[in-house]
Order: C-alpha cells, then structure tokens, then sequence
C-alpha cells in the first residue's frame, strides 16, 4: 500500500521492525505491549518510538466523502480552528461595541488606565507601573484612577439594569 506522504528507507524499515517487535510481544505477554515494552526490546529511547509511531500514521484526504452513504466531503465537516463562527464574531464584535459605549462615559483619564490595564483596543494588559510610566503618573495614582473608574463602570451597568458579571461571561 502506498503512503501520501514518503517516508525515507530506514524510517520504513525501523517501523517494520517496531512491527515485528510489537507483534511477538502481543504473542509472549497476551495483550498489546506499551510503548515502552517495545522500546526496551528494540533498544530504542521510548520518545524515539513514540517520534516513529506518529510517523506511521495514515494520512486522508479531505476531499474524500464522509461515507458510502454520505457524499459530502470530510472538509465541510470539519470545525475551522482559525476563524471563529461568524455568530460568534457578531456576538463579540457586539459586546465590543457596549464596552466602548460603557467606556465613553468615563472621562479621558479613566478610559486611558481601563483600556492599558486590561489590554483593550489593542493594546497589551499593562501593569500599573507601566501605566503610569505612559500616562506620567504614579503606580498609585494609576491604581486610584482605576478603582475610580470600576466604581463607575459598576454604576453604569447597575442603572441599565445589568450586572458586573455580564462581562464574565463565555
């Protein structure tokens, strides 16, 4: 049987080995052997095997059907890991866009500490010192302005009938 992929000769020949190693354990033990069982009898480091085993693997492709009944090919069916679902990224693209409104009610210092504190608009989270390095205020000052402005920012969301941990949630 061919591979997709072309493994090198002496990669073929110690999976061959691991192979005929494996299967006379099965026979001598009466169940599968570990990996490391066989990598005592072959005199190979267990990584090496595990490394061998995971090149032994079969590879398909994904224009293949699902099945004999079903047509549909493996990729329609698998989940994209890059991009999120588009409902996801209108549900976030809308908690954006109340965090901000939530934001303009503070004023310009308080929006400035929330934002470098917690890593929003694209900024990295900031500690309070680098804050205020950014900002030319104390590390205090930073963490006074910001307390003032969670205060804030729970008011705002109680008198919308909300709670704070709205903005917890998954």
């Amino acid at each position: 049987q061919t591979r997709t992929i072309r493994l090198p000769i002496h990669v073929t020949k110690e999976l061959n080995t691991y192979l005929k190693v494996s299967r006379r354990l099965t026979q001598c033990l009466g169940r599968n052997p570990t990996i490391d069982e066989v990598a005592n009898e072959m005199g190979q480091p267990p990584a090496r095997v595990k490394k061998l085993l995971n090149l032994s693997e079969r590879t398909t492709s994904l224009d293949l059907p699902i099945s004999k009944d079903n047509e549909r090919p493996v990729m329609e069916v698998l989940a994209d890991e890059v991009f999120p679902e588009p409902d996801v990224c209108l549900e976030d693209n809308d908690v954006i866009h109340l965090v901000d409104s939530w934001l303009d009610e503070l004023d310009e210092k308080q929006r400035e500490v929330i934002i470098r504190r917690f890593g929003l608009h694209g900024f990295e989270a900031a500690t309070l010192e680098q804050v205020g390095r950014e900002l030319g205020v104390t590390r205090e000052r930073v963490r006074q302005i910001q307390m003032e402005a969670l205060r804030r920012l729970r008011r705002i969301l109680v008198t919308r009938g909300l709670s704070e941990d709205i903005l917890l949630m998954d």
